[in-house]
């Protein structure tokens, strides 16, 4: 028998995944538990050290460079200032609204603000309100997107209108911009409280869950009216939202503190600082601020500076500025040389507590300031001219012209003033009237709604009613201050703008001190010679071969008989000027050759600067280095182009209001293209208005394809029935012409007229007007389209007086940095050279001192006995032919240089002008203290007793309150007899 053996069983060995998944399930067992230990059992403590030793990076502001002017006085500079922030931690956030009780109890004792850039406003009435920047309707839209879709209220309307589209389209998104414009105002404010949680003022336990359940059901007003109103009213409640919002706006980039208050006094300091220990998150630092020691003066050269607008926020963003606190130049010098001005920022890595102090600092870096500019304004004349530009303004307010009926210039509002070296361009002097503080600038949201709306949102229908009454017109209020769409607008430059320069933006016409340039023309082309006679028979209708009988401009003095270059500028004799300008014109080729005689006089001004060829790739610049318009001056092209675009205006005005035409009536014809237009209507519209400018384009070109008038007709009769048959506003002015008169209209009759009215208004009348010489006999004494800003015409009488070298005209000398090392010098510079004959420069000075000097002359009661022999020009120039239904009158403007003795070199030109001020003699005064005060030291040299004799030099010399110490000096000179060894030297 065979025993089998008993078979012994392998034992199992343990697999390498096992003991893998066990060490795993031990290792993440320990994590859990010690998570759940740190996080639960020791969730305090924990969290405490982490609230103490959390860090922080604090942004340093630089301060900004100063602005000197070129003696060395500082116009602009920055301070320290104390300021309130509050820095978001837990803890502080805990105790916002305790905290912010608190501290708006102090601010309130001590008569400081919070710092208010949150354009929901409260006016009197309890009414809620957007407070826009700007007076654009499309500027406004993009404020008020901009501002909602910051505060998340796109995002609930995005989920009802789009729920689960991740990405919009631009239709889209374009409905959901139409959406977000019909929240208003009332529920932007309500939507916010929810959304800063604002219920915590009057419920500490709101997030109880049955609380919670009930406050979520009720609406966004309700919440705000029903239970949060009980306690505060809307004022306070936006109080609170202002910071509330102010922390939300920084958080998007990460941590910052919020400034609560900026530019609080010390004394308020102290007391925050004294209970900072109640008072959560919140800490007092020192903080530059732009600082104008002067307050408006030079505010048009120097700017100011503001917070970033919406508009300009991607622009700077990407050039790394914090948007939501950093400040830039918007204006002026402050503008123009940002990069140069800005400095660079420091900051601190530090640690701070559960309350949002610091405890530890373990990183600083200094802020460095930024570089300075140096200007060439004079400090001391700037002030003269400031005063005396303003002075002179309320003179003409106060004062009735007798020569002009009595009449008082009561819209004398605004004016400019420049004053520049003639052989280098600086500028001495650059004044805009009125001007503006601009300190009021400098801190964010201490400028008040009503200085706000002043400069950029002014309240045209309130103006216009005291502007009617005051002016005592005829015309409403709508008529004088809205638009053809209906908006509100100053369309006639009536409300002065504190904030726009007129010295570099504003274009006026020059009227008589253009005939110097004229005369200067006539010279040099020969078509006049220093000693030619003109006699002077009254009415310019010498010429009918050239301008038809009917041709005879306005405004012109009795007949003065044989008059002189000299007699014509001193005493500025319009007909002398006229023939000057038609003699250049036959000259040049007449009508035979029209396109190059109508430039006849503008080839001479385009060399002074004043407008530019419209055939070349030019652009019209004095070189300024702040803004600047550049206005033009009568040309062929230019005056073309200009009636192409007026026509379209023109047709309007014929066939919608004038409803005559060359004896043709007719029932008002809808011809404006309107938004309610239908497509066939606006077609027909479109096709009218793009044959007439077809038309008008080529003349003067070798396209010789200009529609005759039957031609013309027959191209446009069929849009003109089509506007008839389809246009609802036409057809309404048929009925209500029936209506009226009890005749039926015949279509074809009335379209017959409104194509013969068209025809005639293009092909003959526009046509003519562009090829008419006419236009070069106004220029010529400074009307027509003429029209240049303050700035160019200051450079046009410079480059005069020192014989024809135009220099760019420029406000900085140099740039230096902290240390006074030259960055940038800015040299004299020449834009083009003017080949002027000695024998014109001559004759024309002999006209323009005779101005100042003689009996006679148009500003010869200011400068009779001046002791520097200067040259000038006076100007009156008109706005229009109806100027005074709308309260205007002709802008007063006066040119002049000095010395102008033959002997001395000329130094110094002046330009001043005041809108609505009447006769350009009107303001010669203020020129007057501009030399006074350039011409200081040499006056008291000649005259010792200067001051005693005139009232002017006291007032803005010897009185200068910026200048005592010498003021004083002065004094003392011209009272003991003694002269001042200093004569300046430019």
């Amino acid at each position: 028998m065979i025993v089998s053996k008993p078979i012994k069983k392998k034992k199992k060995k343990t697999s390498r995944y096992t003991v893998l998944c066990i060490i795993m399930g031990v290792i993440f067992t320990a994590i859990i538990l010690k998570l759940v230990y740190l996080q639960v059992y020791n969730y305090q403590e924990y969290k405490e050290r982490a609230d103490v030793t959390s860090t922080r990076f604090i942004a340093d502001k630089a301060p900004r460079g100063k602005i000197y002017d070129d003696k060395g006085n500082i116009l602009a500079t920055s301070r320290q200032t104390y300021t309130i922030t509050y820095t978001k931690t837990e803890d502080a956030d805990k105790h916002f609204y305790e905290t912010m009780k608190e501290l708006f109890k102090i601010l309130d004792e001590n008569n400081e603000t919070v710092q208010d850039t949150l354009p929901l406003k409260i006016d009197s009435n309890n009414n809620i309100y957007f407070e826009y920047s700007s007076n654009s309707k499309e500027s406004q839209n993009a404020e008020e997107l901009r501002f909602k879709k910051d505060r998340g209220l796109n995002d609930s309307l995005k989920n009802k209108l789009f729920k689960n589209v991740e990405e919009l389209s631009d239709a889209q998104n374009a409905q959901l911009d139409q959406e977000l414009m019909k929240i208003t105002p009332e529920d932007s404010f309500y939507f916010l409280v929810r959304a800063y949680n604002m219920i915590q003022l009057v419920d500490p336990n709101y997030n109880d869950k049955n609380k919670v359940k009930i406050y979520a059901n009720m609406s966004d007003k309700e919440l705000t009216e029903e239970i949060i109103k009980q306690g505060y009213s809307l004022n306070d409640i936006r109080r609170y939202m202002v910071v509330k919002d102010a922390i939300k706006i920084q958080s998007v980039k990460g941590y910052r503190s919020v400034t609560i208050a900026g530019n609080i006094k010390k004394d308020t300091s102290l007391i925050v600082m004294q209970k900072q220990f109640d008072l959560s998150g919140i800490n007092v630092s020192l903080s530059p601020i732009r600082d104008y020691p002067y307050k408006n003066l030079a505010s048009a050269v120097l700017g100011y500076v503001s917070s970033i607008s919406d508009t300009q926020k991607e622009k700077y963003e990407l050039k790394g500025y914090d948007v939501s606190s950093d400040l830039i130049g918007q204006s002026g010098i402050e503008s123009a040389f940002e990069e140069q001005l800005k400095g660079v920022k420091g900051g601190s890595t530090i640690k701070v507590n559960s309350q949002g102090r610091k405890t530890q600092t373990l990183f600083e870096l200094e802020p460095s300031p930024g570089n300075d500019v140096h200007l060439t304004i004079d400090r001391d004349v700037q002030y003269a001219a400031e005063q005396a530009l303003a002075d002179g303004i309320q003179n003409i307010r106060n004062n009735t012209r007798s020569d002009l009926d009595n009449h008082s210039f009561l819209n004398a509002t605004r004016g400019a003033l420049v004053a520049v070296e003639v052989k280098t361009g600086r500028i001495v002097a650059l004044v805009s009237y009125p001007n503006f503080d601009p300190n009021l600038f400098a801190v964010p949201g201490q400028m008040t709604s009503e200085q706000r709306n002043q400069f950029f949102k002014p309240d045209y229908e309130a103006f216009g009613k005291e502007y009617v009454k005051r002016m005592g017109l005829s015309k409403s209020v709508d008529e004088l201050f809205k638009d053809s769409n209906g908006n509100w607008s100053d369309i006639h430059d009536l409300y002065p703008k504190p904030t726009y320069n007129y010295a570099t933006m504003s274009q006026i016409p020059p009227g008589s001190t253009f005939k110097p340039l004229t005369a200067i023309a006539g010279l040099e082309s020969g078509a006049i010679t220093p000693d030619s006679v003109i006699n002077d028979v009254g009415e310019f209708k010498i010429h009918p071969e050239i301008f038809g009988t009917a041709f005879g401009p306005k405004g012109l003095e009795g007949p003065t008989g044989p008059t002189t270059l000299t007699r014509a500028i001193a005493q500025s004799i319009n007909f002398y000027f006229y023939e000057t300008a038609t003699r250049m014109f036959t000259n040049a080729g007449g009508k035979s050759n029209y396109t190059t005689a109508l430039d006849s006089l503008a080839k001479y001004a385009w060399k002074f600067g004043l407008g530019y060829d419209p055939n070349t790739n030019q652009k019209g610049s004095t070189g300024i280095e702040i803004g600047e318009s550049f206005g033009q001056t009568y040309n062929f092209k230019s005056w073309k182009e200009l009636q192409i675009s007026y026509s379209k205006l023109n047709l309007v005005q014929i066939l919608e209001k004038d409803c005559e035409y060359y004896g043709n009536t007719f029932v008002p014809f809808d011809i404006r293209i309107s938004d309610s237009d239908n497509k066939e209507v606006e077609k027909s519209k479109k096709a009218i208005k793009d044959k007439i400018a077809e038309n008008l384009s080529k003349v003067g070109t070798d396209d010789n394809s200009i529609q005759t008038h039957e031609e013309f007709i027959k191209s446009i009769k069929g849009d003109v029935l089509n506007i008839m048959n389809n246009s609802d506003k036409y057809k309404q002015n048929v009925a209500d012409y029936e209506a009226r008169t009890g005749k039926k209209v015949n279509l074809e009759s009335q379209a017959s007229t409104i194509t013969e009215v068209i025809a005639q208004f293009t092909i003959n009348d526009e046509v003519g007007a562009i090829k008419s010489p006419a236009q070069i006999v106004y220029a010529s004494i400074g009307q027509g389209m003429n029209n240049f800003t303050p700035l160019q015409l200051v450079s046009y009488i410079s480059t005069f007086a020192n014989g024809g070298t135009r220099y760019k005209l420029h406000l900085v000398d140099k740039i230096t940095d902290t240390n006074g090392n030259v960055v940038q010098d800015f040299k004299p510079e020449v834009l083009n050279k003017v080949q002027m004959s000695p024998s014109t420069r001559k004759a024309v000075e002999e006209g323009m001192t005779a101005v100042n000097s003689e009996e006679g002359g148009t500003a010869s009661t200011v400068f009779g006995t001046f002791p520097i022999k200067t040259a000038g020009k006076t100007g009156t120039a008109d706005v229009s032919t109806d100027q005074r239904d709308f309260g205007r009158d002709p802008y007063a403007t006066y040119v002049s240089y000095a010395p102008a003795d033959g002997n001395s070199e000329p130094e110094i030109a002046v330009v001043a002008v005041v809108f609505d001020g009447g006769h350009g003699s009107n303001i010669a005064s203020a020129v007057k203290a501009v030399y006074e005060a350039y011409f200081k030291d040499r006056l008291l040299q000649k005259d010792p007793n200067y001051a005693s004799k005139s009232e002017s030099f006291k007032k803005y010399v010897v009185d200068n309150p910026y200048n005592k110490t010498a003021a004083t000096s002065q004094q003392s000179n011209a009272s003991t007899g003694s002269a001042s060894a200093n004569t300046k030297t430019n």
